[in-house]
């Protein structure tokens, strides 16, 4: 038997293939996916929103499930988060809305807009709820058509489900979903409840209708995927990995994160490497080489597939020991033409400097370089919003969610933002001032058990993403109060990143949205120290979204590399965020070698080589000496 019939073996009905960004996780599921569906029904679904899988598998996927050509029985789907909230509104709007009339005092010019704005879109949300119908192993149309599903569940044609998720931090949100999207539930209950409880009082009965029925399709839906994802019978998770020592230190976050969620990683798979080093991890365990052709396409799975082997005990060691060529190792003088060290640095960076880039390609190391560079003239601070951050490991030092003096860079200040925590001690803050208010009326004898349910829980109509956006907003000091010269953001990768740039104009409506919702009850709750503050993070949030398309105040850097997935993914992110008017400065091709095509998007007036480097350039002196190695070009008209 090979090793990828052995490794397919351990699989239950569900795989997660899960890891860092870069590291392989769409070739690991392709490659899979084409073994499975050799055999039987197969899905082969992306989460990720930056939708690497059609390069890899050298072919269109659509939103819907579409035959991948020369397997009989495997078809592919990009998730469509857009497309699938659009059909659960179509669905379900007017039923969500009908409860929010019924339990709030909103009249019905804002009940729309608050649902629109409030109500699931995110990537993680219709991930987990599209994974939630296919566990289920039946159609239930919770999301209606489209997705696949129609209004009569019915059992689903896939006997096998193989997922392509985000990177870390978005997919973690994704498995954390059931708990989330509980406290919507549980919000949109209370306010059902109250109606319950009116009816009830005026009629003495009670005859459960449509709202009752979505909500508690809501209900078992969650719960079907949660306990889908804890039972290793039913789901496990294929973890993807390398021997890079900020890969590794990802690696061992997000294992330790999954065995928190009681979810089981049933294998672990070092892509790209010669052997596997120590993991924490009772998991079987498999080696595939570096190849000399990147594997896309159906030829290029078959080699990767047929490269893989067992990882034995005695071949794991503490790192990869493999070198890079001498021709990848450093780009000598005199080879190409430009101008060597950090002199056409500057010219890219701006008061805001965001370093973006596919998972993997070094943003993390590239934004730090430029963070050490910037620090020799600039008051700099260098912020990490990735829910995954590793920024405190490419600076080879504890980065907390303050900002922090960097050891060995006197003017640079360095923060890892934990935006999920930010978010939540706003939502905790808020739901204290509401205990308290409420106490006080019942002690004067008012009985408010349902508004005190409803206006306790109303933060669980935030749209997803909106703790990004929040965690960006605090930035305010730093951005518009001069207190640093130059600030650099590495954000989380392509898709969310995206997010990320669209989130303060729809975060802006719904913060619109709340404020009228409290207005409603102002005179029970009397919130005014949470409307503050509200409108402060709405000063902040216009703030912002005119700084990321000032094109003199705000810039954006690509990382790239050289290989067909990225250089594809690169120029799909140079197009969307320029669509958006946000400025592009410069582009930097990272691990170059001598012999590479054109570099990818040809209209950034900067093109920097950025050597490759092994092991990776970690802590501040090894960052400067990198970054000066760099190559720059000027971008040549016509």
């Amino acid at each position: 038997m090979s090793a990828v019939d052995a490794l397919v073996d351990l699989l239950p009905r569900t795989t997660l293939i899960v890891g860092k960004g870069g590291v392989g996780k769409s070739t690991c599921a392709a490659a899979l996916a084409l073994r499975v569906g050799s055999a039987v029904e197969t899905l082969l679904l992306s989460t990720d929103p930056a939708r690497a899988l059609p390069s890899v598998l050298g072919q269109p996927i659509g939103s819907a499930p579409t035959p991948v050509k020369g397997v009989k029985r495997l078809a592919a789907q990009l998730l469509d988060a857009s497309g699938m909230r659009g059909r659960f509104l179509d669905r379900w709007g007017d039923v969500i809305r009908m409860i929010v009339d019924r339990g709030t005092y909103l009249d019905d010019a804002d009940i729309g807009p608050l649902v629109d704005t409030a109500l699931p879109g995110s990537d993680e949300i219709f991930s987990a709820l599209r994974l939630a119908e296919l566990m289920t192993e039946s159609r239930s149309g919770v999301l209606g058509a489209g997705s696949g599903a129609t209004d009569t569940p019915h059992p689903t044609p896939y006997s096998r489900v193989i997922v392509d998720t985000a990177p870390t931090g978005h997919t973690l949100r994704l498995l954390n979903l059931p708990r989330t999207f509980r406290a919507l539930v549980r919000l949109l209950d209370a306010m059902q409840a109250k109606h319950r409880f009116m009816v009830r009082t005026l009629t003495h009965a009670y005859r459960t209708d449509q709202a009752d029925a979505f909500l508690g399709e809501m209900n078992q839906l969650v719960s079907t995927l949660d306990d889908s994802l804890r039972d290793p019978s039913r789901c496990v998770a294929v973890m993807v990995t390398n021997s890079q020592s900020l890969v590794l230190d990802e690696t061992r976050r997000y294992l330790a994160a999954l065995r928190d969620l009681r979810i089981t990683v049933g294998v672990v798979v070092w892509n790209a490497a010669d052997n596997a080093a120590t993991l924490d991890v009772d998991a079987a365990q498999y080696v595939v080489p570096r190849l000399d052709e990147p594997p896309v396409g159906r030829k290029g799975l078959e080699s990767w597939m047929g490269s893989m082997r067992p990882a034995t005990a005695a071949a794991r060691t503490r790192t990869s020991k493999r070198a890079r060529p001498r021709s990848r190792q450093m780009l000598k003088s005199g080879k190409r033409r430009g101008e060597r060290g950090n002199a056409r640095i500057e010219s890219i960076l701006r008061g805001l400097t965001i370093v973006a880039g596919k998972g993997g390609v070094g943003k993390t190391t590239v934004a730090a370089a430029l963070a050490i560079d910037a620090a020799e003239r600039y008051t700099t601070l260098v912020v990490s919003t990735d829910p995954a951050p590793s920024l405190g490991d490419a600076l080879a030092q504890e980065i907390p969610d303050a900002d922090t003096p960097v050891e060995g860079a006197s003017r640079l200040m360095a923060r890892q933002m934990d935006a999920s925590a930010a978010f939540e001690r706003l939502r905790s803050e808020y739901q204290s001032r509401v205990d308290a208010l409420f106490d006080a009326l019942v002690a004067k004898g008012v009985n408010m058990t349902h508004d005190r349910a409803i206006v306790r829980d109303l933060l669980a109509l935030a749209p997803p993403g909106v703790d990004e956006v929040y965690a960006l907003s605090l930035l305010s000091d730093a951005l518009f109060k001069d207190r640093y010269e130059r600030v650099i953001v590495d954000p989380a990768p392509t898709g969310h990143l995206l997010r990320l740039l669209e989130m303060p104009q729809l975060a802006l409506l719904w913060t619109h949205q709340l404020m009228r919702l409290m207005l409603k009850y102002k005179d029970v709750a009397g919130l005014g120290e949470t409307a503050e503050e509200l409108l402060a993070f709405a000063r902040n949030l216009r703030a912002v979204d005119s700084l990321l398309r000032d094109q003199a105040r705000c810039a954006l850097v690509l990382v790239t590399l050289d290989e067909p997935v990225v250089r594809a993914e690169t120029e799909r992110l140079f197009t969307e965020v320029r669509n958006r008017g946000v400025s592009v400065t410069g582009v930097i091709l990272n691990r170059a070698s001598y012999r590479r095509a054109a570099l990818p998007v040809t209209d950034a007036p900067m093109h920097f080589e950025a050597p490759a480097a092994e092991p990776s350039p970690i802590g501040v002196v090894a960052l400067r000496r990198w970054a000066e190695s760099w190559v720059g070009e000027v971008k040549i008209d016509g």
